[in-house]
């Protein structure tokens, strides 16, 4: 049996983005989004907070594709569950 490795994604960025950051990831070959928190206000940003799990090469070429469509001050971090 295969373990597939799980991670944590957290988003900071303008509000309006959020939603299509995580659909982009959710929608990424090889990435399973396994469940997502409540988006977090102030001061016009949100930080969401992600759970996916797949293939870390296939994670790690989804986070990089969305963190080159950011626009500047929005931030994308990946980290183990």
């Amino acid at each position: 049996m295969r373990v597939v490795p799980t991670y944590r994604v957290s988003y900071e960025g303008p509000q309006d983005l959020a939603m299509t950051v995580a659909t982009a990831l959710a929608d990424a070959d090889g990435v399973n989004l396994t469940s997502s928190g409540r988006p977090e206000r102030a001061d016009g940003r949100v930080t969401l907070e992600l759970v996916v799990d797949g293939d870390a090469d296939d994670i790690l070429d989804a986070v990089g594709v969305i963190r080159g469509t950011l626009p500047n001050g929005a931030r994308l971090d990946l980290r183990s569950a």
